[in-house]
């Protein structure tokens, strides 16, 4: 497996990447089902494969893509020049899920932090298991920080 930026003939497969990614969210969030938007999911693909504030990074096995990491950069309110990362998205397929790929995503990410003059990354998720996810990103070092949401009707 490789970690590279999304190269733009992988968009419709990232797509249907990304439908998986958000069905194992439904799983978790069973309210979710009636929010799927494929036209949505393209533009926050192109979205974030397309500006410099923006990245995603495809995991891909042979030819084909098996999971993703994206994420922007967030200025820092209390100063003018600093910014941190955001990762948004991180996902692999259950049959490429190791902490070796997971490694290989998560330090694609970094890299891209580092050359934007990031002084930090912090990390969010749609809802896919949120155990899993912080055991996750705590086994890479990543500390606990108060992510908290209300849901409006």
């Amino acid at each position: 497996m490789i970690v590279r930026k999304l190269h733009p003939k992988e968009i419709d497969l990232t797509v249907n990447l990304f439908g998986q990614y958000f069905d194992e969210a439904v799983e978790t969030i069973p309210k979710m089902a009636d929010e799927y938007d494929a036209d949505a999911v393209l533009t926050t693909i192109r979205l974030y494969s397309s500006h410099w504030e923006y990245t995603w990074f495809n995991a891909i096995d042979g030819q084909r893509p098996v999971g993703f990491i994206a994420g922007a950069i967030t200025p820092v309110p209390w100063h003018p020049t600093k910014v941190n990362a955001h990762i948004v998205f991180i996902y692999l397929l259950p049959s490429h899920r190791n902490m070796d790929n997971f490694r290989q995503l998560l330090k694609t990410f970094e890299e891209w932090a580092r050359n934007i003059g990031a002084g930090d990354i912090s990390a969010s998720d749609i809802g896919i298991n949120p155990e899993r996810t912080q055991k996750l990103y705590e086994h890479f070092d990543f500390k606990t920080n108060v992510w908290m949401n209300k849901e409006l009707n």
